[in-house]
């Protein structure tokens, strides 16, 4: 059971981070912020007329990225991310990885974008669609991403999720559980990847995932960051975890992309 537990943990990482990455050289720590208190830098909100309009994440129909993994438990890997959809409240990601597709659905709110569902972008994540089915979220609170971002920038995102486990006996047990995220932006850093050089932001991450699965609890504490470059979004992660007890280190680099 506490393998299983430790698969789905890297879906839910990358519902908050929109993939998990570890915490390097050179990285910002994340910084918890305390329940009502005042962020050190304010943040901006989008203006009334296009709440989908953010300065790290283009939300354009049919823009694609290819990723590439190294390091994961599965071996290196490729995927490709698609907006669609794009509407004046949200938009949809879709995520394909070989022969199969995973849909994920964001809102847009003058507070930022927010992911309202799971999604599916790493190997830990995506083995964890394998291990249960319904998986659903609820009660979401703060954002993914800001509408603008500027070093030393802090936000939280919250949701409490839900679903079944997969079961050989046919009574598959309910899993629930909650996820909270404090996040905290960095400088920017000059990076250099397939896809391009960028002069790209570093999110730093701590997230607390408490579950809980038949009789089974586990609370999970984690620390990532990711790099995201203005007006083009994620580029470069790089994370560290534990999967069916083996250690391992994961970096995901963005190939290539085409925005409309």
């Amino acid at each position: 059971m506490k393998n299983v537990i430790q698969v789905f943990a890297g879906a839910i990482l990358l519902v908050a981070t929109l993939t998990a990455c570890g915490l390097g050289a050179g990285s910002p720590t994340a910084i918890p912020v305390e329940p009502g208190a005042t962020p050190a830098v304010p943040l901006p909100t989008a203006q009334p007329g296009d709440l989908c309009a953010n300065e790290y994440f283009a939300v354009k129909n049919n823009a694609t990225y290819t990723y590439s993994s190294t390091g994961s438990p599965s071996g290196p890997y490729t995927f490709t991310r698609t907006i669609t959809n794009v509407r004046a409240d949200g938009f949809t990601v879709s995520t394909q990885v070989k022969d199969k597709t995973y849909t994920q659905e964001w809102a847009c709110k003058p507070e930022g974008l927010t992911a309202v569902q799971l999604g599916a972008t790493d190997a830990p994540s995506m083995l964890a669609f394998e291990k249960f089915t319904d998986l659903q979220g609820s009660n979401i609170s703060g954002v993914n991403l800001p509408p603008s971002l500027v070093p030393g920038a802090e936000w939280t995102y919250g949701l409490d999720i839900q679903g079944l486990e997969k079961a050989k006996d046919g009574n598959p047990a309910t899993m629930t559980g909650r996820v909270a995220v404090t996040y905290i932006a960095g400088n920017k850093e000059s990076l250099t990847i397939p896809a391009g050089a960028f002069e790209a932001i570093a999110i730093a991450a701590n997230t607390v995932i408490d579950f809980n699965v038949a009789a089974a609890k586990l609370s999970i504490n984690s620390a990532y960051t990711v790099w995201y470059a203005p007006g083009v979004g994620w580029v470069k992660s790089s994370g560290n975890g534990k999967l069916g007890g083996q250690d391992y280190f994961e970096t995901i680099v963005l190939e290539s992309y085409n925005i409309p």
